[in-house]
């Protein structure tokens, strides 16, 4: 009788669990309609923050690998050599290459400079406010797939490598113990060539790349401030005085520097025209001489 007073209790317990437990989605469905207003006006205000992120915002949680080739000119080349080398290192950056070219007036600089990523918007801008802007190109890749896919790779390895070191730690016989050094050494190998690949990313992610090509002239190229006819047809005067101004100084210079062989020339220019009028004058009859 006790036993079935016990199991009728237990019964009971059971039934009244099984009912709270139908009321309570009940319940839960209610505060989730209560609290349904105050969800949506968080999604609107998230919605609305995200409408007004800038492009920063964008690159923290991107892997962007940000670049940029330009060309300037300058008619101060060795002010202007200094001046880009003074704001690389004021931002942060550093000089990979750089080399020089030509002649004192026409030498050209080649410059590949490295900044920090966040540095990226002002130095490009800085660039066009120091020198004469004649061509400018910027671009980024996503390189978000690929850093995630070594990440987890790596995460994958460095399990696997805990898992063999403790296998090791076990292992008696001395051919196990073998091929569990051998399987140690194939999964260090990859980690560290993972490692180099994920560092080669972390390089080119952090510092965004600038390719810059610097001409000494003498007259600065004309640039388009549009595209009608009348801003084209400015641009084409100027640059036509511009050719003409050079055609002019490569002729001085190239007289300059041919004057010994245009000596030269017009020294045996006269000696032909005067053995050439002593012919003349020899072979000619007396009576058609002028008395």
């Amino acid at each position: 009788m006790k036993q079935r007073g016990l199991c009728g209790v237990l019964a009971l317990l059971l039934l009244l669990s099984l009912a709270a437990c139908g009321a309570a989605p009940n319940g839960a469905g209610s505060t989730g309609d209560a609290s349904a207003p105050a969800e949506s006006e968080v999604a609107m205000d998230t919605a609305a923050s995200e409408s007004t992120a800038d492009f920063s915002a964008v690159r923290e949680n991107a892997k962007l690998i940000l670049s940029a080739s330009l060309t300037l000119e300058t008619q101060d080349y060795d002010a202007t050599c200094a001046a880009l080398e003074q704001m690389t290192a004021e931002a942060g950056g550093y000089i990979q290459s750089s080399g020089n070219a030509g002649e004192k007036g026409s030498r050209t600089a080649n410059y590949t400079l490295r900044v920090p990523q966040e540095q990226f918007e002002s130095f490009f801008a800085q660039l066009g406010e120091t020198c004469h802007v004649v061509s400018a190109n910027r671009w980024s890749e996503d390189v978000t797939e690929q850093y995630t896919d070594i990440e987890t790779r790596l995460a994958t390895l460095q399990t696997k490598h805990e898992r063999l070191l403790a296998l090791l730690d076990q292992a008696a016989k001395m051919e196990d113990i073998i091929s569990l050094e051998n399987a140690l050494a194939d999964c260090e190998y990859e980690i560290d060539s993972l490692t180099g690949e994920k560092r080669h990313y972390d390089d080119l992610v952090g510092f965004s790349t600038f390719d810059v090509t610097l001409c000494e002239v003498q007259t600065l190229t004309a640039v388009s401030e549009g595209t009608g006819f009348g801003a084209q047809l400015a641009q084409a005067a100027q640059n036509g005085l511009g050719g003409l101004t050079a055609t002019v100084r490569g002729l001085l210079l190239l007289v300059v520097t041919l004057w010994p062989v245009l000596v030269l020339l017009g020294i045996a220019g006269g000696v032909f025209w005067r053995v050439r009028v002593y012919r003349k004058n020899k072979t000619q009859p007396p009576e058609d001489k002028k008395p």
